[in-house]
């Protein structure tokens, strides 16, 4: 991030400009705009829109099928949510995972979907959010086979940045992912 000028900071204020001060020191030198910064916030002060974020957070990736189920939304209800997330770059719509069903969406939460309810985590729960008081779900229709609520297998999910955490998790998605192809092929012989 590059610093503006004290003095040229100064007079924005001086000039009544908070704007420009604001986009200035959080942002001069950044990929990122205040504009963009706030698209984000909107989408997310909806209720309904952050509860999906939120679960993409849990799940990684989930099918439009499981995120209206989960939502109790129709279709075209979603649809609105979801394109409202979809444009502030929070989630991304992505290929079917091998083995799932072609014709269902799926959508993943982006890096930046994820540094949102990160944040939102740590200042939530402060130094409570680094022990490990959250599960990680899959998405059952991603999952190796629907076990009963209580059979299912639940792995703590630890809210830190680290890429030993971060590649344990998505070590444990890949290997749900392919237990499930695996499944899928022996029921369809």
């Amino acid at each position: 991030m590059t610093e503006s000028a004290p003095d040229e900071l100064f007079e924005l204020l001086d000039a009544g400009d908070v704007e420009t001060y604001a986009e200035r020191r959080l942002f001069d030198g950044s990929v990122d705009s205040m504009a963009a910064h706030i698209d984000r916030k909107k989408a997310l002060a909806d209720p309904v829109r952050y509860s999906i974020l939120y679960l993409l957070y849990e799940y990684g990736a989930a099918s439009r099928k499981r995120l209206a189920s989960e939502t109790g939304r129709n279709n075209n209800d979603l649809q609105h949510h979801l394109r409202e997330l979809l444009d502030a770059n929070l989630m991304a719509e992505i290929p079917a995972p091998e083995g799932a069903d072609g014709r269902q969406t799926y959508y993943r939460i982006t890096t930046l979907g994820k540094q949102e309810i990160a944040a939102d985590l740590r200042n939530l729960l402060g130094e409570r959010a680094a022990t490990d008081r959250f599960e990680a779900l899959v998405d059952p229709e991603l999952a190796e086979d629907i076990p009963s609520e209580s059979d299912v297998r639940r792995r703590p999910l630890t809210v830190v940045e680290d890429e030993e955490v971060s590649g344990e998790i998505n070590g444990y998605r890949s290997e749900l992912r392919t237990k499930h192809q695996a499944f899928q092929q022996v029921t369809t012989e």
